[in-house]
């Protein structure tokens, strides 16, 4: 059993991080705003009270969730973006490197400008957005001050949210909700990857000897969806016609979106790691929480 920190521990992929792993290890789960006990209150911008964290719970593995992950968002606030997303990772990273702290920081299949899909762990990485930018940024950050530490890209979440809207799949149930005539994207292909099986690739990583560790793995599902084919699968879900839906064929959000991220896992293949789901089955057990 290890000490496990996870950071952004309120959040949709921090939630399921904590009920994985904690089966199997102590969880001390941070998050700023909306934690509350057992969770432990963090402002990671704050790097004295980061590092008397680090200091007094001692983590064994540090798995860094906490980001601002809204891309529209990044675009118009670059500076909380950087503040987030970079300095605080690159702290992080530091400050665990000093106390040999193993730290799992969570990127995105949009460090990727989409265009020649898939890509490997050591394709070249090329952001067309803020919020793809500042991850490759702290990517870069994270490895430089320490090989040692891992960098794990994931594509667009799905799972137990709260509320619809805290996922851009579940969103499309409320857009039909609302609208069941509405227009979905389908031009950006995805392909959306359930919390609890990137948590559960973590609990493998985890429990792997730290020599075999370090370095940039892919985790994803490899079940590829626009969101109009995904509102396709949604709308019988809710009683809907997926016949009246409207396909846009061109991108229509403010930030810029690659067109094809795919993520090769080549790492976690050689290493017999694979956890993933059927989208319609598991989107609708999703759903059924919020009839």
């Amino acid at each position: 059993m290890q000490t496990i920190a996870i950071t952004g521990a309120t959040g949709l992929l921090g939630r399921a991080l904590v009920k994985v792993l904690e089966k199997q290890h102590t969880i001390i789960g941070c998050g700023f705003r909306r934690a509350a006990p057992p969770l432990v209150s963090l402002d990671l911008s704050d790097q004295q009270a980061v590092n008397a964290f680090l200091d007094q719970y001692a983590p064994d593995v540090l798995i860094h969730a906490a980001a601002e992950r809204k891309p529209d968002v990044c675009e118009t606030d670059h500076t909380q973006t950087l503040a987030l997303n970079v300095a605080a990772s690159e702290h992080l990273a530091t400050q665990c490197s000093q106390r040999g702290i193993r730290l799992f920081f969570i990127s995105t299949d949009y460090v990727f400008d989409g265009t020649q899909p898939p890509y490997t762990e050591q394709a070249h990485t090329n952001p067309l957005n803020f919020y793809g930018q500042s991850k490759q940024q702290a990517e870069q950050a994270v490895l430089s001050s320490d090989p040692s530490h891992s960098v794990i890209r994931v594509p667009v979440l799905y799972g137990d949210v709260e509320y619809l809207a805290e996922s851009a799949v579940t969103v499309i149930a409320e857009q039909l909700k609302l609208n069941a005539k509405s227009a979905h994207d389908d031009w950006a292909i995805r392909f959306p990857t359930h919390v609890e099986d990137i948590a559960l690739t973590l609990a493998d990583l985890v429990a792997l000897p730290a020599e075999k560790l370090g370095g940039i793995y892919h985790v994803s599902d490899n079940q590829a969806m626009t969101k109009y084919q995904m509102a396709r699968t949604i709308a019988p879900l809710l009683g809907l016609d997926g016949e009246q839906l409207i396909a846009v064929p061109e991108p229509t959000q403010s930030a810029a979106r690659p067109h094809n991220c795919a993520l090769q896992d080549t790492r976690l293949h050689l290493l017999g790691i694979t956890h993933q789901r059927e989208f319609g089955a598991a989107i609708a057990a999703v759903l059924a929480r919020h009839e």
